[in-house]
């Protein structure tokens, strides 16, 4: 069994939007910090350092299992990200989710620099 220990480094302010946005396209009701998508399907959100992020992301479910004693499903996430509409990204993850709780155990993103968008 895991315990629980205290961050030892500040998250990247990217990569927690990109979390949240991961959570908030898997379970709607956790958009904590993450604005609900436009009609277009794509969120805006400012970073806490004061970039600019567009985040389109989808999620599918891949799989239900179980995770000790807890009935888990993980899901696959993609989608694309651009930050000060000029610096592009590919993002893939995958988050676990508890079946009973409805609460993440692990969201995990991945960003794969596509370089300068042309707009």
């Amino acid at each position: 069994m895991t315990l629980w220990q205290p961050a030892t480094h500040e998250i990247d302010p990217l990569l927690e939007a990109v979390a949240n946005a991961a959570r908030a396209t898997i379970l709607p009701t956790a958009s904590i910090n993450a604005p609900p998508p436009s009609g277009d399907g794509i969120c805006s959100n400012r970073l806490r350092d004061g970039r600019q992020l567009r985040l389109q992301l989808s999620a599918q479910c891949l799989e239900q299992r179980q995770r000790g004693p807890c009935t888990v499903v993980v899901y696959a996430v993609q989608g694309n990200a651009v930050v000060d509409n000029r610096m592009g990204y590919q993002v893939t993850g995958r988050a676990v989710l508890d079946l009973a709780t409805r609460a993440f155990l692990d969201v995990e993103c991945r960003l794969e620099s596509v370089g300068t968008v042309p707009l």
